[in-house]
Formats: C-alpha cells, sequence, structure tokens
C-alpha cells in the first residue's frame, strides 16, 4: 500500500509538471503571436496611410493640372499635358475631358464628335436612352488600349452621375471609380472642374502606382511588401477598387488593419492581409526559460519523493503500535458489551412484557401451565369489570367456561392443545354474571426452564350484531330479487317481441315470443349457447366481435342478420342490444329480436322494380333518339319540297297554292321543332348531350335570341326590350345551347303575353362568396304560374293548368332549357310577378370549373 502511493503521487506530481510545461510554452507562443500581430498592424497602419497619401496627393495634382489648362491656351495645353501624363514615372495613365450635354444639345454634340453618345452595357457600346442631361468623353489621351472612347456617356456607369455634378459644381477633384472594359476590372479616376461648370477634366489613375511609396523615404522597407493592400468603395463592395497583389484570390479572413476613409467624395474601406499565416515561434531565451522550469520541477519532485520515504517510515512505525493499542481496547470492550448486553436483554424483555400488556387495546391474560392465570392486562379487567390483581392465581375455566374441563382426570394442557394456534369463539363470564361474546386466541411460550400461555382476548359483541344485521339484509335482498325476477319474467312473457336476457352469450332468460319466433319447445334453452341460432360460426364470432365491444361502451346497438330456428329456418332479424351495466359486462345484455323477412322480401321487390323501371326508361331514350332521327329525314324532304312549291306557285302568281304550301311548310317547322327537341330530351337522358363551353359574348347571345323572335312578338304588337349590364358580357358558355335557351324563354313568353304587352329581357353580373355569376332573367305579362306549378312546369311534357289561349306545345322546352342551364354547372327557376305575369331567371357561373357545387345565389 506505502508503495502504491508513492507511485501514485510520483504520477502526479510528473503530470502537473508536464501541465505546467505545456501552459508556460503556450503562454510564451501566445505573447510571440501577440507581437507579430501588433507588427502586422503597424504595416497595414503604414500600408493604408501609404494609399490615401498617394490619392490625396493625385487629386492635388489633378486641380494643379486643371488650373495650368485654364490659364494657358487650352489646346496646346492639353497636348504637352497628355505627353507629361503618359510618362511611366507618372500617377497618371491618360488625361481626357468630360462635357455636361443637355437633352437639346444632344445632336450638335454627336454631330461635332462624328459619333453617337453611348454607354457600356454587357462589355457592349450601346446607345444611351433619351435623359435630361449626359456626360459623355469629349476627349482622350494618349489613344491606347485604356482609352476612353469618344461619346462614352460616364452618367451610366454605377451611382457616378452624384459625383461628376459634384465635381462640376465645386473646385474639389472628386475619386471616380468605374466598371472598365474588361470583365471584373476597375477603373480609378479623377474629375476636376475646368473653369466653367460644363468641362471636366478626367484623369486616370494607374493602379499599381498608387501602391508605390513617394520618393524614396520608404523604399527600403516598403510596408506592401509585408501586407497584402485592399481597396473598396462602399458604394461597390463587390469587388476592390485597389489590389496590391492583382490576380490572387481575395482572402476570406478578417484583416489584421482595416480602416475608413473618405476620399475625392467616395468613402474608402481599406484593409490589410497578412501575406502568410501567422506561425509563432519561440526565441532561444524562451526555450532557455522553458529548460529551467523543467530543472526546478525535476528537483522539487526529488525532494518530494525524499520526504514521502521518511514519512512512510514514521506512519509504518505509528500504525504498528495503534493496531497493538484497538486490539487491546476491543478486548477489553467486547467484556464489558456482553455483561452489559445481557442486563439490557432481560431488563428490555421485562419492560416489553409490561408495556405490551399494559397497552394493549385487547385483552391480554397470562396462564400458567395448571390453568390458573399469571397476570392480567387493564384491558382484561375492564372486560371482566374486576381489577387486575383480583384476578391473578384465579382458574381460567372461571372466566372462560370452554376451558373448563369437567373431567377431573384431563389437564389444562390438554384442553389448551384443542384451541392452541387457531383463534375460536367462546364466552366471557363478566363479575355481573352477564356472559359477553369474545374471541380468543390462545398461544404458547416456552421459556429455558417453563412453559405458559398467552390468550389474546376480543370483544366481538358489535360484530355479532353486525352479523346478524347482515343476515337480515340478505334475507330482504333475496326476497327483493326474486320479486323483480317475476316482474322481469312477467314483463318478458308479456312483451309481443322476442326478448333474451344473455350474460358471456349463453342464454340466461327468455320470454313466449322468443320461443315462438325461434320454434322452441319449453324452457330447456336456458343455459344453452347463441351459437346454434346464427347461420354459421363465422357469423357468430363477427357479430360477437363487431356489437360487443359498442355494447361495453354504453351504446344501444342494431343490426341486421340472418338467424336460425330450431327447425333450421333462417330468416332476417333485426336486432336490439343493451348492457345491463357497461362497466360490469359480467351482469350481461339485453336483446330484443325482431322478425323483418317480410320487410326484406318487400325490399328486394321494390329493388327489382327500380331496376326494371330504368332498364324499361333507358329502351323508350333510345327508341325516341332512333325514331327522331328516323323521322326527321323524310321530314326534311318535305321541308325541302314546300319550299320549292311556293317559289314555282309564286313565279306562276298562283296566291291559293302559294298559302296551301305556305301551311304544309308551317306545320312540318312545328313537327321539326318537335323532333329536335325529342331528340335533345333523349341525348340529355342518355348523356349524349354535346356542349362547347368556351369564352364567348353572352350580350351578342342574347341580342340575336331577340332579334330572331322580334318577327312573331311583332304578329301580336308585343315589344322585346333588353338590358345588359355591363353592355359587353362575356361568360363561358356554349353560345348554341344558351341561345336555344333564351329563344324557349322568349318563345314561351310571346305564347302567353296579351297583344301589346311589354317583354323585358335583363342580364347583370354580381360576385358573391368570391365567385362571378351572370344572371339572365325573361318578365311577360301572361296569367302567371301557380305557386304550386312553379318547380313541376320544368319535369317532361308538363304544361301549366293556367295555360288556356291554346297556344299548345309539347312541355320539352323548359325541361331542356333546365338540363342545358345545369350542364353549366347554373341553375333556372320560375316566379310569379305580384302585379301579374311570370319571370323566368338563370344564373351560370362567369368561369366554368369541373366538379363546381349548384347553388343559385341572390339575384334579386
Amino acid at each position: 500500500m506505502p508503495r502504491l502511493n508513492r507511485l501514485s503521487v510520483l504520477l502526479l506530481g510528473i503530470a502537473l509538471s508536464a501541465a505546467l510545461l505545456l501552459t508556460e510554452y503556450w503562454l510564451l507562443l501566445e505573447h510571440d503571436r501577440g507581437e507579430r500581430q501588433q507588427q502586422q498592424q503597424h504595416w497595414g497602419s503604414l500600408a493604408t496611410s501609404l494609399v490615401v497619401l498617394q490619392l490625396g496627393d493625385a487629386l492635388e495634382h489633378s486641380r494643379i493640372m486643371a488650373q495650368q489648362l485654364i490659364n494657358g491656351d487650352p489646346a496646346h495645353a492639353f497636348q504637352q499635358l497628355a505627353r507629361r501624363v503618359a510618362r511611366d514615372d507618372s500617377p497618371f495613365a491618360g488625361i481626357g475631358t468630360v462635357v455636361l450635354v443637355e437633352q437639346n444639345q444632344r445632336e450638335a454634340f454627336e454631330n461635332r464628335i462624328a459619333t453617337g453618345i453611348r454607354y457600356l452595357q454587357n462589355q457592349h457600346l450601346v446607345p444611351s436612352p433619351t435623359q435630361m442631361q449626359y456626360y459623355p468623353v469629349a476627349s482622350y489621351l494618349p489613344d491606347d488600349a485604356n482609352a476612353l472612347p469618344q461619346g462614352l456617356d460616364l452618367s451610366h456607369q454605377s451611382d457616378t452621375k452624384w459625383l461628376l455634378d459634384l465635381a462640376r459644381r465645386s473646385d474639389l477633384p472628386m475619386l471616380l471609380p468605374s466598371q472598365g472594359a474588361g470583365s471584373g476590372n476597375h477603373r480609378l479616376d479623377i474629375v476636376t472642374r475646368l473653369g466653367d461648370d460644363h468641362t471636366l477634366l478626367l484623369l486616370n489613375l494607374r493602379q499599381e502606382r498608387l501602391t508605390q511609396p513617394m520618393g524614396d523615404a520608404l523604399a527600403s522597407d516598403n510596408p506592401l511588401h509585408h501586407v497584402r493592400l485592399l481597396v473598396w468603395s462602399k458604394n461597390q463592395p463587390n469587388l476592390p477598387l485597389l489590389d496590391s497583389q492583382p490576380g490572387k484570390a481575395i482572402p476570406s479572413d478578417a484583416p489584421s488593419f482595416s480602416r475608413r476613409s473618405t476620399v475625392g467624395g467616395n468613402e474608402l474601406l481599406l484593409g490589410a492581409y497578412a501575406l502568410e499565416p501567422i506561425r509563432p515561434a519561440l526565441p532561444p531565451s524562451a526555450w532557455t526559460m522553458l529548460a529551467s522550469s523543467a530543472g526546478i520541477l525535476a528537483l522539487l519532485l526529488l525532494l518530494q519523493q525524499r520526504q514521502l520515504r521518511q514519512n512512510l517510515r514514521l506512519n509504518k512505525q505509528l500504525q504498528l503500535q495503534q493496531q497493538q493499542l484497538e486490539q487491546n481496547t476491543r478486548t477489553l470492550n467486547e467484556q464489558i458489551n456482553d455483561r452489559v448486553q445481557s442486563e439490557q436483554a432481560l431488563a428490555q424483555s421485562e419492560a416489553r412484557q409490561r408495556a405490551i400488556l399494559q397497552a394493549s387495546s385487547d385483552a391480554i391474560i397470562l396462564i400458567d401451565r395448571g390453568g390458573h392465570i399469571l397476570q392480567a392486562n387493564p384491558a382484561a379487567a375492564g372486560l371482566v369489570d374486576q381489577s387486575a390483581t383480583s384476578l391473578e392465581h384465579l382458574p381460567v375455566g372461571v372466566l372462560f367456561p370452554e376451558l373448563y374441563s369437567r373431567n377431573p382426570n384431563q389437564s389444562f394442557e390438554q384442553t389448551a392443545v384443542e384451541h392452541e394456534g387457531l383463534p375460536f369463539e367462546a364466552s366471557l363470564l363478566r363479575s355481573d354474571g352477564q356472559l359477553l361474546p369474545v374471541e380468543l386466541s390462545l398461544s404458547r411460550v416456552v421459556m429455558p426452564d417453563d412453559w405458559f400461555y398467552v390468550t389474546v382476548c376480543r370483544d366481538i359483541t358489535v360484530r355479532k350484531q353486525q352479523e346478524e344485521a347482515l343476515i337480515r339484509l340478505k334475507n330482504s335482498l333475496a326476497e327483493q330479487v326474486e320479486v323483480q325476477s317475476q316482474q322481469l319474467s312477467a314483463l318478458l312473457d308479456a312483451s309481443p317481441l322476442a326478448m333474451a336476457y344473455i350474460v358471456d352469450r349463453h342464454l340466461r332468460q327468455i320470454n313466449n315470443a322468443f320461443l315462438e319466433l325461434f320454434q322452441q319447445q319449453g324452457r330447456n334453452v336456458i343455459g344453452q349457447p347463441t351459437l346454434p341460432y346464427f347461420e354459421n360460426p363465422d357469423q357468430w364470432e363477427r357479430t360477437g366481435k363487431a356489437l360487443y365491444s359498442l355494447l361495453n361502451d354504453g351504446k344501444v346497438v342494431q343490426t341486421e342478420v340472418r338467424l336460425r330456428t330450431g327447425k333450421g329456418k333462417l330468416f332476417w332479424c333485426r336486432l336490439h342490444g343493451k348492457a345491463v351495466n357497461p362497466s360490469v359486462p359480467k351482469l350481461g345484455t339485453i336483446w330484443v329480436y325482431q322478425d323483418i323477412s317480410a320487410q326484406r322480401s318487400m325490399e328486394d321487390t321494390l329493388r327489382r322494380a327500380k331496376v326494371l323501371a330504368e332498364e324499361t326508361s333507358r329502351a323508350k331514350t333510345e327508341f325516341l333518339a332512333n325514331m327522331s332521327h328516323e323521322l326527321r329525314t323524310p321530314l326534311h324532304a318535305i321541308l325541302g319540297f314546300t319550299e320549292m312549291g311556293q317559289l314555282r306557285a309564286r313565279s306562276l302568281e298562283d296566291i291559293k297554292l302559294e298559302q296551301y304550301f305556305g301551311r304544309i311548310n308551317a306545320s312540318g317547322n312545328r313537327l321539326l321543332t318537335l323532333l329536335n327537341d325529342l331528340l335533345d330530351m333523349a341525348k340529355m337522358e342518355v348523356g349524349r348531350m354535346d356542349y362547347s363551353i368556351s369564352r364567348n359574348n353572352l350580350s351578342q347571345c342574347l341580342r340575336d335570341a331577340c332579334d330572331e323572335i322580334t318577327p312573331l312578338a311583332g304578329r301580336s304588337q308585343i315589344r322585346l326590350q333588353l338590358e345588359c349590364v355591363p353592355e359587353l358580357l362575356i361568360a363561358d358558355i356554349d353560345p348554341f345551347r344558351i341561345g336555344q335557351v333564351i329563344r324557349n324563354l322568349l318563345s314561351n313568353a310571346v305564347k302567353f303575353s296579351p297583344a301589346g304587352a311589354d317583354i323585358q329581357v335583363r342580364a347583370k353580373l354580381i360576385e358573391q362568396e368570391g365567385r362571378e355569376w351572370a344572371i339572365v332573367s325573361v318578365e311577360d305579362a301572361g296569367p302567371g304560374i301557380p305557386e304550386k306549378e312553379l318547380e313541376t312546369i320544368f319535369d317532361k311534357f308538363i304544361q301549366s293548368s293556367t295555360t288556356k289561349t291554346g297556344a299548345g306545345g309539347t312541355g320539352l322546352g323548359l325541361a331542356i332549357s333546365r338540363e342545358i342551364i345545369h350542364a353549366h354547372h347554373g341553375q333556372i327557376r320560375a316566379q310569379n310577378r305580384p302585379d301579374g305575369g311570370a319571370v323566368f331567371t338563370f344564373c351560370i357561373p362567369r368561369q366554368f370549373q369541373r366538379n363546381l357545387e349548384e347553388g343559385l345565389p341572390d339575384a334579386s
């Protein structure tokens, strides 16, 4: 164990020493890293200051050059200045002039420079659009690859117009960043005013010269040799204006130094980036410091191990002495504890015995082997109504007759053996002579040198009274159950419906109607399962699974199944079931059975009759469709010959013959109209009616129908009045079918209106529940329609009972109209006007949609 402790201490010391050395190494590296970062920030500050000074110097040079051009001959001075600017040691790469051209001056300027004003779009020069002002390039020298073309409008590039306006209105030069001719390149120009506010001097900066120091001050130690400098414009943050090392990827990490400067009206963002990642390294002095620290820690570990060996020797001696002392103390304590425990056990046993006897609520009596009372607790004395001391040494048979033996040869031990171990009921003789019912428990307690009996006595007077009350209640409940069972039996027998009480799918009680329904004899079915009454075991299982889960939820279930009588006959039966108590499924269920075989037979007969009627209707419809086609062919020939006869009679001036042919033609047309209606109705019934629904003019459709019916109305001096809001009402309709509906409604209105009446045709557009609806109404001045016939007049072959005008008709027009409107997902209805006459209204959605729910909006 000491060796293990020494090794643990040694390992812990080595670990701590290594941790301290690593921490010191990390701190030295962080110190070196901080110094290198400060150095990088210093170079970055110098580099950004250098570029800002270079830009400021270039701006000042541009202002001086502008003054020189103003004071001398502009043309001669511009040539000389261009030669000076084009030198390689100059910070400027080119010089030019930019003029302000108003819109009314554009043509004159373009004639003067022999080219148009253009701007750069997708690396191509395109004509500049019309605007109030332009800033085109008037001249530029030298004419090299970097030169700006004449007529190039600089105001179209990014946000340069406001800089040009600012330079034109002030004496301060402005820095003008712009997009170069190449993709991804930037130009950096300076513009300054030349005398007036219409001409600007343009100087192009050499970007590589801006990153060189001025003169020889920093030539030996250029800060840009240590950092990479990037300059962005706040207005153009996507591509840098200046890059000390162009061609390389733009760094993604944060700059080592950054600043903001406003130069020439532009807010510039300057950032200096380290050329290489900072890699800290330790100098020799740091390594010396680490070595010294390691030596000191090793010396401390050696001293600690030496001290630990000395402590281990001392601890070993102390442990030997302490073990000897503990052994002696342990022996002495064991002897003392044995004696104290013996005394305490004896005292506790006596105290426990006395406490149990005194505190127990049950009567406890101690009896010796001879049957005499040794001791009684206060509860036992209270039951006997005597003091505890007066009961001592009395025979126990005096108190409990059941423990008294009349045989003098039988000892108390033999009597106690009969009752020992199990509680039994007995009687306690009180001092007043009353016998108290009690429950005794007799147990033998064996001691080392003797034994005695413990008797626990409990008063069971209340329990005896409760038992008597329970017996009386049981007898009363049995009588009530018998009465209720007789009442239930009488109710079941008196019911005309078959009823059964079923528990666990076994019959427990049935009535006479059940026996009659299932053709059973006597009551021998009681206790039998319900399986024989079902068609097969699978049906019995399925019915039980489907219904009993609902019954246990407290629901009244109903179903119809085929059941079997006692003689094997199958019949349809309707079952009604209810659980007696859903929370206690074992209480069973009540079922009512009703024979519905006759009802099911009638339903089958009606179903077969319905199928037969549908087949008959379909055959009738097909017959009408075929016959309509067959009849129309000769009818068209008759109409054709009547028209030819009319023409021949008219040429022969035979008026009588012409009238005959005219009547034949009119009758043929009426017959053709009837055949067309029959054919349309037949197509609708078999679903063969074709619709061509598309975007059409509903207003024009109404006008065409009115124009067609106007001659018919004119014979009775009836006027047709059309009102359409809006005038041009466009909707998704089949114009031919909708025209057919309008002509049917107008024909009926003309037939049933008196001579000289007015017929109103109105169309309007309403919006309801997010949909637009087109509503068309036709109002006549006829006799109206009885209220009970407002719906039936739309049925086939039905006419109103009030149309006694002799107008005739087949009763198909309104039925066909309703089918056409329904095909448009609309509704049609009829109603009476308060002042006489009828109104027929139909509404259709303006936009036709599939599976649209039908519903007539409020047309009022």
